[in-house]
């Protein structure tokens, strides 16, 4: 193995670019989708770091499915809106997924111009 120059190493930033940011969405589901499966494939999408169950999920058979979870994920530079929608439509493109409801970002009510973001 060959030797490392450590003192390069420890100037090296370390520090992420940006901050993480946490949104907690309400995801609707098929009646037949598996929960434990829905957060493993979010789990594994680009930018994202952290997924977790916020609340019971809620199974009706007229409306579905309902979970909600929070999403810790790294931002890419541009508006934070257009954050939100990137990782919504990405969650959207899973199976089972039918919409995508921000509720927070962060500890905050989130809407765009007056209206729920819905993807």
């Amino acid at each position: 193995m060959e030797d490392l120059d450590w003192e390069l190493i420890k100037e090296v930033d370390k520090r992420l670019a940006s901050k993480m940011i946490k949104v907690d969405v309400a995801i609707k589901l098929d009646q037949r989708a598996h929960v434990p499966d829905t957060l493993t494939r979010i789990r594994v999408l680009p930018t994202v770091a952290v997924v977790g169950q916020s609340d019971r999920v809620e199974r009706s058979s007229v409306t579905g499915t309902v979970l909600e979870c929070y999403i810790k994920f790294l931002p890419n530079p541009g508006s934070l809106y257009n954050n939100l929608l990137t990782v919504c439509k990405l969650v959207k493109a899973l199976p089972d997924v039918k919409m995508v409801r921000v509720i927070r970002v962060g500890s905050r009510p989130v809407t765009f111009k007056g209206k729920p973001i819905l993807v």
